[in-house]
């Protein structure tokens, strides 16, 4: 069975996307800002590069994790950089198929989404290597510590949670780990639920609405170091295979110079790059190419999704 992952998406993030990209196109005064064609035409210090954040968490605390990273690339690049998070996963790759983005931090499935979506083409050009004491990016099946679940084989006939149907740990590598175990989500679960990020898929369990979420290992430190939960609220049954590093990608028909600036500022200052990614779980980029994500390709396939959005 094939399930396209547009019909999984849930309808008001097309208003929401809607509205997202309108207040990316119109500056304060409401005037329209220049297209990315305009853009290649001004001087360096006048472009802007439009640049997309992966909804994984509230938005307030995406762009605060990553305010000295955007900082350090305008800096480095010689450009304006124009940060943008959008209602979901789908919306940024749309945005950037529109040309409302001209790069983006993508999760791994997500970009094999936008290669096959942005119809000018999309580029990994660097990937975001963990800190060496970072959990392992997996997906990490969740459950309430005192729930009593203690595997995935206690759970038929319940409630589970994944994060968003693009999610790169949230959804396509929970759900290609299950179909390995010879489970289907819709068959095996009364209810398959998407709560839009890793942050409300936590608090879902939590508060009693789902039996077991698929969110991402590596980001739920972080929630605990932040008060989103505490430790000991849960327990890991079971987690995926690991997950390729996160590709950070611009439209191929981006003028060569601007993408030569984006690159040597991420690839070429490793002790600097380490220092704004501080507040983060990465410490530096190393190059990428488009092979790195054939894995994720494979997942598609086996758990039965088609890469469309």
């Amino acid at each position: 069975m094939k399930i396209k992952i547009k019909n999984l998406v849930v309808i008001v993030a097309i208003g929401l996307l809607i509205l997202s990209l309108a207040a990316c196109t119109t500056n304060n005064k409401g005037e329209k800002q220049a297209s990315s064609q305009e853009t290649t035409e001004q001087t360096k210090d006048e472009t802007v590069i439009k640049f997309g954040l992966a909804p994984d968490e509230d938005t307030a605390a995406i762009l605060r994790k990553y305010e000295p990273f955007i900082t350090y690339l305008e800096e480095e690049a010689g450009y304006t950089i124009e940060p943008y998070v959008g209602a979901d996963y789908t919306a940024v790759i749309q945005a950037m198929d529109s040309n409302h983005l001209d790069a983006a931090w993508f999760g791994p499935s997500e970009y094999v989404l936008a290669t096959d979506q942005v119809k000018s083409g999309v580029e990994a050009f660097a990937k975001a290597v963990q800190t060496e004491d970072s959990v392992k990016y997996r997906t990490a099946f969740v459950v309430k510590a005192d729930s009593g679940y203690k595997s995935i084989d206690d759970l038929k006939g319940k409630t589970i949670a994944f994060t968003d149907p693009a999610s790169t740990s949230g959804h396509i590598f929970g759900r290609y780990s299950l179909v390995e175990e010879g489970i289907v989500p819709e068959e095996y679960f009364e209810n398959v639920i998407y709560s839009g990020s890793h942050d409300a898929a936590l608090l879902s369990i939590l508060n009693d609405e789902v039996d077991v979420a698929a969110v991402s290992s590596r980001k739920i430190p972080g929630f605990i170091e932040s008060g989103v939960i505490k430790e000991g609220d849960i327990s890991i049954i079971y987690e995926s295979v690991e997950i390729p590093a996160d590709p950070l990608t611009y439209r191929s028909d981006l003028p060569e110079e601007v993408k030569t600036a984006l690159k040597d500022a991420l690839i070429n200052n490793p002790d600097k790059v380490k220092e704004v990614l501080s507040g983060t779980e990465f410490s530096h980029f190393e190059e990428a190419n488009d092979a790195d994500y054939d894995i994720v390709r494979n997942a598609y396939k086996v758990a039965g999704l088609e890469p469309e959005i």
